[in-house]
């Protein structure tokens, strides 16, 4: 088995790999620092796996005349021309779960910061100020209503954070789930815009694909109370942002908290730079640590494969049972 380990953001310190020794036993392993497609058009040949943290094009899935395989170190992938790999009936697996309870803590993070005001207190203190005018804005989230968007791993996390620190009424959207799923994780499954007029927090944690790309517009944040907080962590573009730029801009919500932009990294004349209604990071939801371990995973996914073992995390699931190349694995 010939596998190519590609760099990128979601693939760093791959020689610092415990269980690359343990792949390199099974597999004729090559990394690759550079993750541009010219420069993978000539290694791809005879390859029948890709581990990668960038840009899989569909150039370079064609020209991989043996792969099939495309494992991701992140959960998102939708960097990955999904509609290529399926043509050549090559199945997508991710680390869907590892970084959950890393993404979790920063979201309520970002919150308590709007809440409770954080950042704004610690920029008056900064200047000499002590104003009370950030103290009357302060809320508590005990006991309020949170609605999560997308139950899944993540999702599912944010709920138990929720209803188990700060006794929250838990709401959520999913067309993918059961009632009794959703109640599993004391969640109560109610439409879209249920969820959005009703919620005083609402999270997002749905893949990017075409079906969630804008899901979130002008229409769906004017239903939210003007005193809501919408958090944004999974992709930027699931996310209008010049919509919710704009419902900002006019206060008409309480605020946002916001590690993923719909251009990364975010430009420098980015009206969101400017709100004072916000709580941002640069896309930090998973730590150095939780990022090592979502290598670990993807390569351990890996590991299995070439032992004969059946991959997990497969994000393409009727590719998986359909692909010639997998029938007799």
């Amino acid at each position: 088995m010939k596998i190519l380990f590609v760099a990128g953001r979601w693939a760093q310190d791959i020689q610092k790999s415990e269980r690359l020794k343990e792949l390199r036993k099974l597999a004729d392993v090559e990394i690759s620092e550079n993750g541009d497609e010219k420069t993978l058009l000539g290694k791809v040949n005879g390859v029948d796996v890709i581990i990668t943290g960038g840009p899989i094009t569909a150039p370079v899935i064609n020209a991989a005349d043996k792969l099939k395989l495309i494992q991701t170190t992140s959960v998102g992938y939708e960097y990955i021309d999904e509609v290529a790999a399926a043509a050549k009936g090559v199945i997508i697996c991710n680390v869907a779960g590892v970084n959950a309870n890393s993404v979790v803590e920063l979201d309520f993070g970002m919150i308590l910061d709007i809440a409770r005001r954080i950042g704004a207190h610690n920029r008056l203190m900064r200047e000499g100020g002590w104003s009370r005018v950030e103290v009357e804005r302060q809320v508590e989230i005990r006991n309020s209503i949170i609605g999560i968007i997308g139950l899944g791993a993540i999702g599912s996390r944010m709920a138990h954070f929720a209803k188990h620190a700060f006794n929250m009424d838990v709401l959520t959207y999913d067309p993918y789930i059961t009632e009794a799923r959703a109640q599993q994780f004391n969640a109560k499954l109610v439409d879209l815009e249920t969820l959005l007029k009703q919620s005083d927090i609402v999270t997002v944690h749905v893949p990017l694909n075409d079906e969630t790309r804008h899901m979130i517009g002008e229409k769906e944040l004017s239903l939210l109370k003007p005193t809501a907080i919408f958090v944004s962590s999974a992709r930027g573009p699931v996310v209008d942002e010049k919509a919710l730029i704009k419902v900002l801009q006019e206060k008409r919500i309480s605020g946002a908290c916001l590690d993923v932009y719909e251009a990364e990294p975010l430009p420098k004349d980015s009206p969101l730079r400017t709100l004072d209604n916000i709580s941002m990071v640069p896309h930090i939801g998973s730590t150095p640590g939780i990022m090592g371990e979502m290598r670990e995973t993807a390569v351990w996914n890996v590991i299995r494969v070439a032992k004969g073992q059946p991959p997990m995390n497969v994000q393409t699931p009727k590719v998986y049972y359909t692909s010639a190349k997998w029938q007799k694995q």
